[in-house]
């Protein structure tokens, strides 16, 4: 009986109810990134208040957190394609959990710092981890577009923690980290049994015949695999790599113009996120027109992302981040040049969020597809880990700048130059894995 490539049957597979079931399960732990790092903004007075220091001395909060965060993707994708993508996603969600539950009895900063650097490093991993599994169990045409709908969900949890933080605030602050911490643990056991791990993972770990033909029964349920005992994988799938693979093969070029693209436009990000409202206080702007325009880059990040996923299903996705990134520099131009009213700025700001954070959320799924399965997990998150190692060097370029005496004007005018070099180095990525699969995949 002639070997069944699995890749190949899921890839041509149909969308039906139990893909949809893998991304809900992953799209919901993902919800808590966003989730909990908005909930730290919005305790922090409290823990200020709790320790009863001045505001601050809680700043290292925020920092081990993110800190956590860039380890996780670096110290969880070589692991996961060790052992699994499945069980290394379901530790990440149970010790997020408990973390966000030990918090609940600290009462020193020193507790505290080591509890958010723990839950960084499970939710760091969490996240590209995501991707990876939700990529690898989608058929080729939606890949992209459902994964980046998942992926959004981080975005969702940061909305929602203000409402929540809000309406709960009445039963304590607490009552934020036990939702924090609790959801997440009751996902675990329905991780465990509701999904499989990656398809070419148990093949490259010789897994049993039968226990890959039920996975496939359910991706593929218009083929009977029942008398099939023979699977494979693409040649280049091969157990045993390590983060030095990617670095081999060809992929040299790719892994270091994907870095460098992570690293400049999260310098561009974190520049708007954290700079955007100081910058328009300095150019003489009042809160109450503040909020608006900051409010406006945050939704366009939402409006991008759909707007992404109808144009992925059509395009080639880096030459959909390519364009996203490129009209990012010149809105981000506009905001240098604009001299009209609060309004005109919060449109300004609505377009920046709809084509630099939309092209961010093609570039972070697209990532996965770039590399076999025995290193996706690795690739993914080494791409998050050190793009968000780069990003630490935005407030540090930013404070340079500043303490120069540039005014706002020239701030917004080099904060384009990152994403400048982003639609270059994406633009080569799209060139170096064209050129990859027509090597691979001669006519």
């Amino acid at each position: 009986m002639t070997p069944i490539d699995v890749s190949a049957v899921v890839n041509e597979a149909r969308f039906n109810i139990y893909h949809a079931r893998i991304v809900a399960l992953c799209g919901a732990l993902v919800l808590f990134d966003g989730f909990d790092l908005s909930a730290i903004s919005y305790t922090a007075p409290d823990f200020v208040q709790l320790f009863a220091v001045n505001p601050r001395v809680i700043a290292p909060v925020f920092s081990v957190g993110l800190l956590g965060l860039t380890l996780g993707g670096i110290l969880c994708g070589p692991i996961a394609d060790r052992i699994g993508a499945k069980r290394v996603f379901a530790a990440c969600g149970a010790l997020f959990g408990l973390f966000s539950l030990a918090i609940l009895d600290t009462n020193r900063m020193g507790e505290l710092l080591v509890e958010r650097f723990l839950a960084g490093i499970a939710l760091g991993g969490a996240s590209p981890i995501a991707i990876v599994i939700v990529s690898d169990i989608l058929p080729a045409r939606l890949r992209t577009a459902v994964t980046m709908m998942m992926a959004v969900s981080a975005s969702i949890g940061a909305i929602a923690a203000g409402p929540v933080y809000g309406v709960l605030t009445f039963f304590g602050w607490r009552t934020v980290f036990w939702i924090g911490g609790v959801l997440p643990l009751l996902l675990v056991p329905l991780i465990l049994l509701l999904m499989p791990e990656p398809l070419e993972f148990l093949v490259m770990r010789g897994a049993p015949p039968e226990r890959i033909r039920a996975v496939l029964a359910r991706i593929e349920p218009r083929q009977d695999f029942s008398r099939q005992a023979e699977f494979t994988v693409p040649l280049e799938n091969e157990a045993g790599f390590q983060p030095l693979q990617l670095f081999r093969d060809g992929r040299a070029a790719i892994t270091v113009s994907l870095w460098t693209v992570f690293v400049v436009s999260l310098i561009a990000i974190y520049f708007l996120l954290q700079w955007l409202p100081t910058l328009l206080s300095a150019d003489g702007l009042s809160k109450s027109e503040i909020v608006p325009i900051v409010n406006g880059l945050q939704l366009g990040g939402l409006l991008g992302v759909l707007i992404a996923v109808s144009l992925v299903i059509r395009l080639p996705p880096f030459l959909v981040a390519g364009a996203g990134y490129s009209c990012a520099a010149l809105a981000v131009l506009g905001l240098a040049v604009a001299h009209g009213s609060h309004l005109i700025l919060a449109g300004i700001a609505l377009s920046i969020g709809i084509f630099l954070l939309g092209a961010q959320s093609v570039l972070n799924v697209s990532t996965a597809g770039v590399y076999p399965c025995c290193m996706r997990s690795t690739g993914v998150g080494w791409g998050f880990g050190i793009g968000r190692a780069g990003s630490a060097l935005s407030p540090v370029i930013a404070g340079a700048l500043i303490a120069l005496r540039w005014k706002p004007a020239e701030l917004f005018m080099a904060a384009a130059a990152p994403l400048a070099m982003a639609v270059l180095f994406v633009l080569i990525v799209h060139y170096l894995t064209r050129r990859r699969t027509l090597r691979s995949n001669p006519a």
